[in-house]
């Protein structure tokens, strides 16, 4: 499988909202849902100054992500899931609500205190906080 950058994936995502074709085809929808880890993804993360880093096991594959709080980190963990699974930006837009991984909140917490330099959690699919 091809990855693209977290980076470059968001780049890709900026076009495709401009210049895009914003047409969803239902089928190919819950194909990409379908190939998405829906739980059993395992992160271990350090502070590393304002960061938060992580690594991401998943189907025996490692990505590395980054966020400076909590939030951020999480959100560039889904991302970084959308771009290693090559989930075009208005497939990954309209999965962003049924498919957000989240932590639970216990470990959730333990990303927001900043006495605690390292972890690991596992993400299970939860629905998106309102």
């Amino acid at each position: 499988m091809a990855l693209m950058s977290p980076i470059k994936y968001r780049l890709h995502r900026i076009r495709e909202a401009i210049f895009g074709d914003n047409e969803i085809i239902y089928e190919v929808l819950i194909n990409h849902k379908a190939n998405l880890p829906n739980t059993g993804v395992q992160v271990a993360w350090e502070r590393e100054g304002n960061f938060i880093v992580g690594k991401i096991l998943v189907g025996g594959e490692t990505f590395v992500a980054q966020g400076r709080s909590a939030e951020e980190f999480v959100e560039e963990v889904n991302d970084t899931l959308y771009a290693a699974y090559s989930i075009p930006l208005k497939y990954a837009e309209r999965l962003g609500g049924d498919y957000r991984l989240i932590p639970p909140r216990q470990e959730f917490e333990d990303l927001n205190n900043e006495a605690i330099k390292k972890s690991n959690l596992v993400f299970g699919q939860v629905e998106v906080p309102a």
